[in-house]
């Protein structure tokens, strides 16, 4: 039985990985900037409590990415990335 679980977890993860890189090459952004960006992002949450769309991409353009880089979609697929493989812990929180 933990063998078929984990099996499906690693069909959700390579799915939602897929559709983060089809997000985002969609958007122009090379794999391997994909990589990059996910990395940056790791830093940017790693470094604080809190987080927004705004936040993220305020800190992306200052380290050189660009202006508005991220859209809420490309932040939640990362942030669901680094929660599921353990790096963070994300307490979602919809804000109007």
């Amino acid at each position: 039985m933990e063998k078929m679980e984990q099996f499906q977890k690693d069909e959700v993860r390579h799915h939602y990985i897929a559709y983060l890189l089809d997000h985002m090459t969609q958007k122009g952004m090379s794999v391997e900037m994909v990589m990059g960006l996910i990395r940056e992002v790791s830093r940017i949450v790693f470094n604080n409590h809190y987080v927004s769309l705004k936040q993220v991409n305020k800190k992306l353009e200052y380290l050189g990415w660009g202006e508005d880089v991220l859209d809420e979609k490309g932040l939640q697929l990362i942030l669901l990335f680094l929660e599921d493989y353990g790096f963070i812990k994300v307490q979602w929180e919809v804000l109007n």
